[in-house]
């Protein structure tokens, strides 16, 4: 796998984790999949149910920071490597406060009130640098945390592969860029299933190690590679077109 596959999905891996954790932890709450918050929250409203708090106050959270981190962007696209960098520092920073307070706090047992909200806000932080990383870094705005797009696109490549009988060169790249995504995702999920099941509210310490590796990784990695030119869409405001739908 090489490397512009390889690092949408280890960071497919992380949304995982981290989107499970919190619902298993924080009450039933995503930190990555934003727009089941927005679900969510209609159903309460129609149902004369209190609204989740986190998940009211995930929304504008991920908006804020999303535009931060765009702003940030903007300051610093000439140097892609840099930005890298910063985002994924960004990230593990976020999940490792949540780790570090989760062991502060029973969050489970209450989870809309007082430490709880911030580890579930930290969460959120954490996913909006992802997600604005690959909106802004790569060539192609892949999505780590909403399957759905994914799911499509594998499919339809995988079957279009199936009546080429192989020979569909395009469908077999769809498929390559495709499955490891959602493969990492659903992997993600499982352990952090595990994980919250094995160690309970300091579950959370799971997506954080795995950020901080993530980030290791990169900065090693990248001492022994070129840097990648800065994506088009910074410099001219175009789009590439995204693999499957995000967030």
């Amino acid at each position: 796998m090489n490397r512009s596959i390889a690092l949408p999905t280890a960071l497919s891996v992380i949304a995982g984790v981290t989107d499970v954790t919190s619902w298993l932890l924080l009450g039933g709450f995503f930190s990555a999949h934003i727009t089941g918050n927005l679900v969510v929250i209609a159903a309460d409203v129609v149902t004369g149910r209190e609204p989740d708090i986190v998940a009211v106050l995930a929304i504008p959270v991920f908006v804020f920071v999303t535009a931060l981190a765009t702003s940030v962007a903007r300051r610093i696209s000439a140097q892609s490597l840099l930005l890298t960098r910063v985002l994924f520092a960004a990230q593990a920073a976020f999940l490792t406060a949540a780790a570090a307070l989760s062991f502060t706090t029973h969050a489970s047992a209450d989870p809309k009130h007082g430490i709880a909200i911030v580890i579930g806000i930290c969460a959120v932080c954490a996913m909006a640098t992802q997600n604005a990383y690959l909106h802004i870094v790569p060539p192609k705005a892949l999505s780590t945390a909403v399957m759905t797009g994914n799911l499509v696109t594998a499919t339809v490549a995988l079957t279009d592969i199936f009546r080429s009988k192989g020979e569909a060169r395009e469908a077999r790249t769809k498929w390559s860029a495709s499955w490891p995504l959602l493969a990492g995702f659903i992997g993600g999920c499982l352990i952090g299933a595990f994980g919250a099941r094995l160690v309970g509210d300091q579950g959370a310490i799971v997506p954080a190690v795995f950020a901080v590796l993530l980030l290791i990784g990169v900065l090693i990695g990248h001492h022994s590679q070129t840097p990648q030119n800065p994506p088009t869409r910074l410099d001219k405001g175009e789009t590439s077109p995204a693999l499957g739908s995000s967030q």
